[in-house]
């Protein structure tokens, strides 16, 4: 059983490293009524797009608490909305100026979590000694704000003691091979995010969430 869970995150803003950046929120349960907590990461999928991935993530976080519905139905609606938002954007300005994102929205209740992607995303799962990449696939991996329809892919996970998750800007996979990644994901939680950030220092902008299921105490 998951007793206890460890979060972290770093960013690189502009070359910059930091401890909390614009492109990652966390949404706890706590005044929602579906009794989840929601992650989020977004990042931009083109050009000009950066200064609409943070008001991104708070819509997402904000409409997900608001809803009433089965976890995988909240994380649609609002990705969903985030998508209709930026279209209306797109319809209405030159084809130069129009903007898209990738998302990766993790909702955790319990030892249970469902995860939704769009556009450019990544996540890893690392369980049992094994570790899963996740990215969208077909329609789903359309940007957010660009396709009239709008598919977000979706994935469910049992967790248990040990496991850990990871979001992260898709530019990962561009610096670290698959093999690299599950060798930092195999490390305690307190040491991958800065193992982590030597892969990628060099980038201009990353970020990256880790949540980790901490073994619990004895009884």
């Amino acid at each position: 059983m998951v007793t206890e869970i460890w979060v972290g995150q770093f960013s690189i803003v502009g070359g910059e490293a930091r401890e909390q950046g614009p492109w990652i929120g966390m949404h706890p349960a706590r005044g929602g009524v579906l009794g989840a907590d929601l992650y989020v990461l977004v990042e931009p999928a083109l050009p000009g797009s950066e200064e609409f991935c943070s008001p991104l993530v708070e819509v997402i976080g904000r409409l997900f608490r608001s809803q009433r519905s089965s976890l995988t139905g909240a994380l649609l609606a609002s990705l969903k909305a985030a998508h209709e938002h930026l279209r209306d954007w797109n319809q209405k300005s030159l084809r130069e100026h129009r903007v898209g994102a990738g998302a990766s929205c993790l909702a955790l209740r319990g030892a249970q979590a469902y995860l939704a992607q769009a556009g450019p995303a990544l996540a890893y799962h690392r369980t049992q000694g094994q570790t899963l990449r996740l990215s969208p696939e077909d329609e789903a991996a359309e940007p957010i704000g660009t396709a009239a329809e709008f598919y977000p892919q979706f994935t469910r996970h049992e967790l248990a003691a040990g496991d850990a998750l990871l979001l992260a800007t898709s530019s990962l996979s561009s610096v670290a091979a698959e093999d690299v990644v599950a060798g930092v994901l195999a490390l305690p939680p307190q040491d991958i995010l800065p193992e982590l950030f030597l892969q990628v220092r060099h980038l201009p902008d990353f970020a990256a969430l880790l949540i980790a299921f901490l073994p619990g105490s004895p009884q």
